[in-house]
C-alpha cells in the first residue's frame, strides 16, 4: 500500500526534509532572542544592586541599633545636662523607635536635672554660655517632650515634663541672659516650636486626657497643658501672622464642648490669655481660608467650633466686654463658618429627623412659594445619591448652638448696626450681613428660620434696620447689575452679603404684609421708587443667573474657567432673587406702580433667536423624556406624577437656560414673545406626535345630545386623556333623538366646547364657587372631594386644556389663588381677601394687635360642613397650642394655607391632572396669574377694528357697499359695543392675545340675502357673521346695532 510519508512502516521515525532555501531562523526570532538575553542580564544586574542595598540598609540599622544602645547606656548615669541634651537630640532624630521606655527615662532624667537651679538660673540654660546652638537643641527636645506627654498622658513623669516645658517657654527664665543672647535663644526656640505642630500636639494630648475624665473630676494635667497652648506667644515680639494662630482656631476651638471639659483654672486661664477677640477672631476674619482647614474641614469640626464660640462669646459674656470691634469680627467668623455647613444642619441641631438616609434627588424644586407636587422620577431618571446620616448631636453642644438664634442675642447684634458707636469698624454692616446670611442658610428648614427673620423685622427696629442696610449697604452699589460680570463675580463682591440679607428680609416682609401696609409710606421702610430699584437689581442678577448658570457646590476648581464659574452666585441665591422679583411683580399686578416694560430685559435678548432656541430646547427635552418613558415603567404612576416627572423648574434651569428663564423669571421676557413661544411649543408638540387635522385616521368621535351636553361630553371624552390633542369630531343629536346633518370641520366642536364651558363652570352645579369679583374657584366642601366629583374636575381640566391647545378662548375667570396652583405657587394673605373678607380682616387685626394672647386663639379652625361643626388642627395638637406674639405670623400663614390650599387641594390636583394631559406644566409656568387668565379668556383691551378687518374673510356680497358700510359702523362702536359684537360672533367678548390673525376659524362676514328687514345672525361655531345686504346708514342703523342684543345661532 502506498505510504505518503515514504516510510516502510509506522514503527519507523519520519524524516522531516526541508527543501526550502530560506534560513531556519528568521531575523525577527533572532532579534527577539537578543532582546530576551539583554533583559535577563539587566534583571540580574538590578537584583545584585537590590541585594547590595538591602545588605547596606541592614548593616546600617544594625550599627545604628548598637550605637543607640551604647549611647543609652552612656547617658543613663550621666549628670551633665549638655551631654544628656545632645544625646537625646541624636536618639530622637528619627522618632522614639523601639527603645522608647529607656529614652523616656533619659528624657525625664534630663527634665529633672534641667529644672534644678544654680544661682537662680535653670541648669538647662548653662550650655548657652559656651554654645549658642544649644537653643536649637533645647527647642527640639521640647517638641519631643511634648510628644512624650501625648503618648503617655497619665504617666507619673508627666508632671516633671510639663514643668520643664513651662520653664523653657517662660520669658522670665531668660531674664538674666544678655540682651543679644536672650533674643537669639527665644527666637530659636520659638521658631522650632512654631514649625513642629506645637498646638496640634497639645490638642491631641488634651483630648487624650479629656477622654479619661471622670464624671465630676477632671484631669489635673489639663491645666498646665492649657497654659502651654499660649506659652510660646510670650517669647514673640510680634504675634501678627504667627503660625501658632491658625491651629488655635481650627484645632483647639474645634474640641467638642471645650469649656465644659476643662478644669476651672484651665478655663479661667484660657478665657484670659487666649486673646480670642483681640487676636484669633480678627485673624480669622482677615484670613478666611483658616476656617476651612484643619479640623474645620468637616461639618462636625465646624459645629464644635461654633458651639465653643457661642459659649465664650454669649454665655461667657465676652461679646459685651470686648465692644463693637470684637462683635464685628465675631459676626464675620461665625457667619462664614455657618455658610459652610451642609444642608439640614439647623434641623440636626434642633434634633429633628432629616431623613438623611433616604435617596436625595440631585435637583429638587423646593422654593418656599413654589411647592410643586412632588414627582417621583422613573428609574431611568432617578439619579440619586444617599447622604450619610448624621450622628445625634450631643445636647451639650446643641444647647450652645441654639443660643446663636435667640431673639435676645439677635436683638443685641441688631442694635450695634442700627445705632453704631463712633469706634465701630467700617465693615460692621458687612460683618453683620455675613453673620445673618450664614445663620439663615444654616437654619433653613428649621423652625427657628422664621424666628430669625421675625427678630430682624420686629417693630420700628426692623424698619430702621431695613433702611440702614438699604441706604448704606445696597443703594448705589449695584449700578452695573445688568452686566453679566456682576453675577459671575458675585461671591467676590464685598457688597453681596448686605444685598442677600436685605433680600431675605424684604422677601419675608412681602410674604407677611397686606397691600394696604405695603403701599403705606408710614409702614413700609422703602418707598416705591426704592422698591423698584431693589427689584431691578434682583431682576438683573436673577436673569444672568439663569442665562449663565450657577456655581456648582460639587465642583472644586482653583484656576481657569472652573474657578470663574465658582465665583458666581449659587442656586439658593438665584432662587432668592427670583422670589423677590416674583413677589414684587404680584404686588404690581394688584396695584400698578411700575412701568409695564420695567421687568423686561429687552436689551439682553435676541427675541427671534430666543424663540427659536427655546422651541428647539423644548423639543429636545420632549424627545429625551420620550426615550426615558419607554425605558422606565411609568405606567404605574398617576397622571399628575407622569406630568410632573418630566422636568421641574430647577431642573430646567440646569438643562436649558432659556426654558429655565421662562419657567422661573418669565416677566423678563416680553409677554408677546412668551405667547409666541407657547404657540410654537404646541405646534412642535403636534409635529412630534404626528397630529394631522386633515387625516380622518387620527380623529376621535363623539355623539352629543343637545339636552345632555356636559354628561355626554364626560361619558364620551372623559377617558381619552392625551388623545384629546387629536381632532375631535362632534355629531349632535337634537331633542327628538335625531342626528343633525352636517360634517364637523371644526365649527361643531367649537360650538360644543362653548356650550360645555357654560355648563361645567355654572356655579349652580356645585363644583365651583365665585368670589365677590365673580371669579371661580373649586368648591371646598367635603362632597367635592368624592371620587365622582374629582373625575369631573379632571374632565373639566382636560376640556380647558383642549381649548388652550386649540387656541380657543373660553369666557371664564378664575380666582387668582386658584390660578397660582397651576403655577405651583403659594398663596398669600392678600389672596384671602377675595375669598373671605371677614377672616382677612380678623387676621389683619391679629397681625397688628399688641397682645395677641388676649384674643384666646389656638392653632385650629372650626368648619361647618352641612351643619356639622368640626375642628381642624393646623399643626399637631393645634387646639392645645395658643397663638402668641412669637408665633402669630406662623398662625396667619397656616390659616391662609388651609383656606387657600388645603381645602381645595384634591379638587385642584384633579383639575390639574386633566389639564396636564394636554398642556405641559412648564408651558404654563411662563406666565403669571393675570397672564394665564388672558391666555384662557383673551385680553381685556380695546378691540382693534383695523386688525379685525385685516384678518376678516368677506364672502358672497354682490358689491362692496355693505362691507364698507359695516366696517364704518363698527369703527364707531364703543368699547362695550365692540365686545358685544365679538361675543355675538365668536361667543367670547375678548380678542385673541396675539391678534385676530390667531383666531381660529377666521372671523368671517357672509352675505345673507337682500332682505333688508332681516336682522344679522351668526354661527359662533365658525366665527361667522351673516349680514343682509344693507345699503343705508341712518345715524344708528337699527339692523346693524341690533346684533348687539342677539345671541348667536348655529
Amino acid at each position: 500500500m502506498f505510504n505518503p510519508n515514504f516510510s516502510s512502516g509506522s514503527r519507523h521515525r519520519n524524516n522531516d526534509i526541508n527543501l526550502s532555501t530560506s534560513q531556519s531562523t528568521s531575523s525577527s526570532a533572532l532579534l527577539s532572542n537578543i532582546r530576551n538575553e539583554r533583559n535577563q542580564r539587566e534583571q540580574k544586574r538590578r537584583e545584585e544592586i537590590a541585594a547590595l542595598r538591602i545588605q547596606k540598609t541592614w548593616r546600617g540599622r544594625r550599627v545604628n541599633k548598637r550605637f543607640r544602645e551604647d549611647l543609652i547606656d552612656q547617658l543613663k548615669g550621666s549628670n551633665d545636662i549638655e551631654v544628656l541634651g545632645r544625646g537625646l537630640v541624636v536618639l530622637l532624630r528619627n522618632g522614639w523607635g523601639s527603645n522608647r521606655v529607656a529614652i523616656h527615662a533619659i528624657t525625664t532624667q534630663f527634665c529633672e536635672l534641667g529644672l534644678n537651679k544654680d544661682g537662680g538660673t535653670y541648669r538647662f540654660l548653662r550650655p548657652l554660655n559656651n554654645h549658642s546652638d544649644w537653643s536649637i537643641a533645647l527647642g527640639s527636645i521640647s517638641i519631643r517632650v511634648l510628644e512624650l506627654i501625648d503618648l503617655e498622658p497619665l504617666a507619673p513623669t508627666v508632671s516633671t515634663c510639663l514643668s520643664f516645658l513651662e520653664a523653657v517657654l517662660d520669658s522670665k527664665t531668660y531674664a538674666q541672659l544678655s540682651d543679644g543672647l536672650r533674643t537669639d535663644t527665644q527666637s530659636s526656640i520659638l521658631g522650632i516650636v512654631q514649625s513642629r505642630r506645637w498646638v496640634e500636639t497639645i490638642v491631641k494630648a488634651m483630648e487624650n486626657l479629656i477622654a479619661k475624665n471622670l464624671p465630676k473630676k477632671k484631669q489635673p494635667f489639663l491645666t498646665p497643658l492649657t497654659r502651654l497652648l499660649t506659652a510660646p506667644m510670650a517669647l514673640s515680639v510680634d504675634l501678627t501672622g504667627s503660625p501658632l494662630i491658625p491651629p488655635l482656631i481650627n484645632h483647639l476651638l474645634a474640641i467638642p464642648s471645650l469649656p465644659s471639659t476643662l478644669p476651672i483654672p484651665a478655663l479661667t486661664y484660657l478665657s484670659t490669655n487666649l486673646n480670642l477677640f483681640n487676636l484669633l477672631l480678627p485673624y480669622a476674619s482677615q484670613n478666611p481660608g483658616v476656617l476651612s482647614e484643619g479640623r474645620l474641614k468637616t461639618e462636625v469640626g465646624k459645629t464644635c467650633f461654633l458651639g465653643n464660640l457661642a459659649t465664650f462669646g454669649i454665655t461667657g459674656g465676652m461679646l459685651s466686654r470686648f465692644g463693637v470691634e470684637g462683635i464685628s469680627s465675631w459676626m464675620n467668623v461665625i457667619g462664614k463658618v455657618l455658610s459652610g455647613v451642609d444642608e439640614g444642619w439647623g434641623k440636626w441641631v434642633d434634633g429633628l429627623d432629616d431623613d438623611d438616609d433616604e435617596p436625595m434627588p440631585l435637583v429638587m424644586d423646593s422654593d418656599d412659594e413654589e411647592n410643586e407636587d412632588p414627582s417621583p422620577l422613573p428609574p431611568a431618571r432617578a439619579r440619586a445619591k444617599t447622604k450619610p446620616r448624621r450622628q445625634t448631636l450631643p445636647s451639650s453642644i446643641a444647647s450652645k448652638l441654639t443660643v446663636l438664634a435667640t431673639p435676645q442675642h439677635l436683638s443685641t447684634l441688631s442694635s450695634q448696626v442700627i445705632s453704631p458707636s463712633s469706634n465701630a469698624p467700617p465693615t460692621i454692616l458687612q460683618d453683620f450681613a455675613t453673620f445673618y446670611v450664614g445663620l439663615l442658610s444654616a437654619f433653613k428648614g428649621s423652625p427657628k428660620w422664621e424666628g430669625i427673620l421675625d427678630a430682624l423685622l420686629e417693630g420700628d427696629r426692623g424698619k430702621g434696620l431695613t433702611k440702614r442696610i438699604w441706604r448704606e449697604g445696597v443703594r448705589g452699589r449695584w449700578t452695573e447689575s445688568s452686566d453679566p460680570e456682576s453675577w459671575d463675580t458675585l461671591k467676590l463682591n464685598p457688597q453681596t452679603p448686605p444685598l442677600i440679607l436685605l433680600t431675605y428680609m424684604y422677601n419675608h416682609y412681602l410674604l407677611l404684609t397686606p397691600d394696604d401696609e405695603f403701599f403705606s409710606t408710614t409702614s413700609n421702610a422703602l418707598s416705591t421708587d426704592e422698591i423698584l430699584e431693589l427689584a431691578g437689581i434682583w431682576r438683573d442678577l436673577a436673569f444672568w443667573g439663569y442665562m449663565n448658570g450657577v456655581a456648582d457646590p460639587a465642583t472644586k476648581a482653583t484656576s481657569g474657567a472652573g474657578s470663574q464659574m465658582q465665583n458666581r452666585g449659587n442656586e439658593e441665591v438665584r432662587g432668592l432673587f427670583t422670589r423677590g422679583v416674583t413677589r414684587v411683580v404680584e404686588r404690581n399686578a394688584r396695584r400698578h406702580f411700575a412701568d409695564p416694560d420695567f421687568w423686561v430685559m429687552k436689551s439682553q435678548l435676541d427675541l427671534k433667536g430666543f424663540v427659536e432656541a427655546a422651541v428647539y430646547e423644548d423639543a429636545e427635552l420632549a424627545q429625551s423624556n420620550d426615550v426615558d418613558t419607554e425605558m422606565a415603567d411609568s405606567s404605574t404612576l398617576p397622571r399628575w406624577a407622569r406630568a410632573r416627572q418630566k422636568f421641574t423648574k430647577r431642573q430646567l434651569a440646569y438643562i436649558s437656560p432659556r426654558l429655565g428663564l421662562l419657567n422661573n423669571l418669565p416677566m423678563s421676557v416680553p409677554f408677546q414673545t412668551r405667547l409666541e413661544v407657547f404657540r410654537k411649543f404646541i405646534e412642535s408638540d403636534q409635529q412630534r406626535l404626528g397630529i394631522d387635522y386633515h387625516s380622518r385616521r387620527q380623529r376621535n368621535y363623539a355623539k352629543i345630545r343637545r339636552t345632555h351636553i356636559s354628561q355626554d361630553g364626560f361619558d364620551e371624552l372623559g377617558e381619552l386623556g392625551p388623545a384629546l390633542k387629536s381632532r375631535i369630531e362632534i355629531t349632535f343629536v337634537d331633542q327628538y333623538g335625531l342626528t343633525e346633518a352636517g360634517i364637523d370641520g371644526g365649527g361643531l366642536f367649537k360650538e360644543f366646547l362653548t356650550n360645555l364651558s357654560k355648563e361645567v363652570f355654572d356655579t349652580n352645579r356645585g363644583l365651583w364657587l365665585a368670589t365677590d369679583q365673580n371669579e371661580l374657584y373649586p368648591n371646598p366642601h367635603s362632597y367635592a372631594t368624592e371620587s365622582h366629583q374629582l373625575a369631573w374636575y379632571r374632565f373639566i381640566g382636560q376640556i380647558l386644556g383642549k381649548a388652550m391647545y386649540e387656541g380657543m378662548l373660553v369666557d371664564v375667570s378664575f380666582a387668582g389663588f386658584f390660578l397660582a396652583k397651576w403655577l405651583g405657587r403659594q398663596s398669600y394673605l392678600d389672596d384671602l381677601n377675595s375669598l373671605d373678607k371677614d377672616l382677612y380682616k380678623g387676621l389683619i387685626i391679629l397681625k397688628n394687635y399688641p397682645k395677641p394672647e388676649e384674643l384666646a386663639l389656638n392653632f385650629a379652625m372650626t368648619e361647618d360642613d352641612f351643619g356639622v361643626k368640626r375642628n381642624i388642627d393646623l399643626i399637631h395638637n393645634g387646639s392645645e397650642v395658643a397663638v402668641t406674639a412669637e408665633n402669630r405670623h406662623e398662625y396667619i400663614q397656616l390659616v391662609c394655607k388651609y383656606k387657600l390650599d388645603r381645602q381645595i387641594y384634591a379638587q385642584s390636583r384633579a383639575f390639574f391632572n386633566g389639564l396636564s394631559d394636554l398642556i405641559d406644566p412648564k408651558w404654563l409656568r411662563m406666565f403669571d396669574q393675570q397672564e394665564l387668565q388672558q391666555l384662557i379668556g383673551g385680553e381685556e383691551t380695546l378691540i382693534d377694528i383695523d386688525d379685525l378687518r385685516a384678518h376678516c374673510h368677506v364672502d358672497g356680497f354682490p358689491n362692496d357697499i355693505t362691507p364698507r358700510l359695516f366696517w364704518k359702523v363698527v369703527k364707531g362702536f364703543s368699547h362695550e359695543e365692540r365686545r358685544a359684537l365679538l361675543r355675538f360672533v365668536t361667543s367670547c367678548s375678548r380678542p385673541p392675545l396675539l391678534g385676530f390673525g390667531y383666531l381660529y376659524p377666521k372671523f368671517g362676514v357672509k352675505f345673507n340675502g337682500p332682505d333688508l328687514d332681516r336682522l344679522p345672525t351668526a354661527s359662533a361655531c365658525f366665527n361667522l357673521l351673516k349680514l343682509p345686504g344693507y345699503t343705508l346708514q341712518p345715524p344708528r342703523h337699527r339692523p346693524v346695532a341690533a346684533l348687539l342684543e342677539l345671541t348667536p345661532t348655529s
